[in-house]
């Protein structure tokens, strides 16, 4: 019986951008950190069509709204996210 987690999807952060990552290498979404006055601004958009999904206070709320975007194109049949990829 394993007793590790699959290491995939996950989130990785690096500094002021975070990812969502299916597999090694293959990053699906972005949520960067914008500094504004009182506070921070976290902009979510897709890396293979370059699609905006928003703009949010936090990034626990981006990062739901990339696992929204992503379900609803995994049932529109765009399960695959970076098939569309050259």
């Amino acid at each position: 019986m394993a007793t590790n987690p699959p290491l995939y999807p996950q989130w990785q952060r690096e500094g002021r951008v975070s990812r969502f990552f299916l597999g090694p290498g293959l990053s699906v979404y972005e949520v960067e950190e914008v500094e504004l006055i009182g506070g921070a601004l976290f902009v979510a958009s897709t890396l293979d069509t370059r699609k905006l999904v928003g703009q949010f206070e936090s990034e626990k709320n981006a990062r739901q709204a990339c696992t929204r975007d992503f379900n609803e194109r995994a049932r529109a049949g765009a399960a695959s996210p970076v098939a569309n990829r050259k």
